[in-house]
């Protein structure tokens, strides 16, 4: 990779404000961690890790269909020929799956690397996404790989179109993953929200008090369909149900702010805004709604960094091929020319190799 490029890349890892603290998506918190920080600074102090954000079903979708769909649109050269090992990898993770984790690390990080091996000519000829959690960036914005500084020529960058959903879009994760908690809790306790008061002067233990608020908790989840027992020491009052309305209510609303933080248009995850109506709509409107409205930005930022000429040659231009996923199917073909008239010219052939694979400057497609 040209210094100038590297260095580049190192500043634009340093602008902006110091991001929110992001929890490692392959280590496990431990319990200690866990009751400490949420006591002592609250909720929002505690980082937020994709494992919990992946929990949350409207995040996960939003990443299915983020990351599921980018990764099968094909890629394109022009002018020229697409690098066969863009279209292909010689390792047990596919060139699908490659393009698929370095999207889901985008998503939700802001940046994804690539580990890379060039020819003598500088050509890179293999390419292997890095795992998250094993490299990083030092203060001064250089490459770490298990901790050790890599050549710029040996890694090739991808920054995204923000800070990740993970730091910019924390609140609105965290949010949906509370109202689970609250409809989880819902869910345990089948009736209004009670409380055992004492009507006499003898007092009870901490231990007494525990056991019985333990024996009517279990009560009102067990098999006898909620029914306790009280003496005339001890009166029931309810203070108030749990809003299911609002509990479906404000789940819907949170799915709808975790796909505007995901960049997608909510319908795409089934949840639906205060002034939405049904409307009829094609496959192909469907899709390509969701690429001008939710996947262009990352797209466009994959291929752009492709596109530069320390990964393919100089002005060689790197774009997903969006036709047929946009078009629609069930469309009537064009009918055949009238006897005399000049058939519409063939549609440019795309760039590609026999069989849809690229090749490389210089290299013949092997048999």
């Amino acid at each position: 990779m040209p210094m100038n490029l590297f260095s580049a890349l190192r500043t634009a890892a340093r602008l902006g404000d110091p991001p929110l603290q992001i929890g490692s998506p392959w280590s496990t918190p431990a319990t200690l961690e866990t009751i400490v920080w949420p006591d002592l600074f609250g909720l929002d102090a505690v980082p937020l890790t994709r494992a919990e954000a992946m929990s949350v079903p409207a995040v996960k979708r939003a990443r299915q269909i983020i990351a599921g769909t980018i990764a099968r649109l094909p890629l394109d050269a022009d002018p020229g020929t697409l690098p066969i090992w863009l279209d292909r990898t010689d390792e047990p993770v596919s060139a699908f799956h490659r393009m698929l984790w370095t999207v889901d690390d985008l998503l939700f990080y802001g940046w994804s690397l690539w580990r890379v091996d060039r020819g003598t000519t500088g050509t890179i000829r293999h390419a292997y996404r890095v795992r998250w959690d094993r490299w990083a960036f030092d203060n001064d914005g250089a490459v770490l790989v298990d901790g050790a500084h890599v050549a710029p020529s040996s890694v090739v960058l991808i920054p995204g179109i923000d800070d990740g959903l993970l730091c910019d879009g924390h609140r609105a994760v965290r949010h949906a993953s509370l109202l689970l908690t609250a409809a989880d809790r819902a869910a345990e306790t089948p009736t209004a929200n009670l409380e055992l008061h004492q009507t006499n002067d003898r007092p009870m233990t901490n231990d007494q008090i525990s056991e019985l608020v333990a024996s009517w908790a279990a009560a009102r989840r067990g098999k006898n369909g909620g029914v306790a027992y009280t003496n005339s020491a001890i009166e029931v009052k309810e203070h108030g149900d749990i809003d299911a309305h609002l509990l479906v209510e404000g789940r819907n609303a949170a799915a709808v702010d975790v796909a505007r933080a995901a960049g997608i248009p909510a319908a795409m995850i089934d949840a639906t805004t205060t002034a939405a109506s049904l409307t009829y709509e094609t496959t192909a409107g469907r899709n390509q709604e969701l690429v001008t409205y939710g996947l262009a930005p990352i797209m466009a930022a994959i291929a752009a960094r492709l596109s530069l000429d320390d990964v393919t040659p100089h002005g060689v231009r790197v774009e997903f091929a969006t036709d047929a996923f946009t078009s629609d199917p069930t469309s009537p073909a064009a009918p055949n020319p009238a006897p005399g008239a000049v058939a519409p010219s063939a549609p440019p052939a795309a760039h590609r190799a026999p069989g849809g694979r690229g090749v490389p400057n210089g290299q013949e497609v092997p048999a």
